[in-house]
């Protein structure tokens, strides 16, 4: 027990700003989640943990820079793909009426007459 222990502490990976806490009742739980444990309370920040169940648990000592960068990735994709889509969306909904039709193809003028 205290190789593992040594070995997970000096383990960079392992070392981790977070802490998961139990509790014997709903009460406790309640209670620590709603006070004040420091005196600045930006320090310790409570919150309401999933089940372990829940947790994918290789997820947790994945750097915050490297998440800052995953979520500037998806925001910029996210952007990208919602601009893009919107040209060809707003050509089409231009086309499904049928003046949209008659201004883009003169040339249908008679057959939709």
């Amino acid at each position: 027990e205290a190789k593992e222990r040594e070995k997970i502490m000096n383990n960079e990976k392992c070392i981790m700003p977070v802490a998961f806490v139990s509790f014997r009742s709903r009460w406790g739980a309640a209670v620590c989640a709603q006070t004040q444990q420091t005196r600045n309370p930006t320090v310790w920040l409570t919150e309401w943990a999933p089940e372990p169940r829940d947790v994918y648990w290789n997820n947790l000592p994945i750097p915050y820079v490297s998440l800052a960068i995953r979520k500037l990735i998806v925001a910029v994709a996210f952007f990208f793909l919602t601009f893009f889509f919107m040209i060809p969306i707003a050509f089409v909904q231009s086309l499904a009426n049928i003046e949209g039709i008659e201004k883009a193809a003169p040339f249908l003028k008679a057959i939709i007459e």
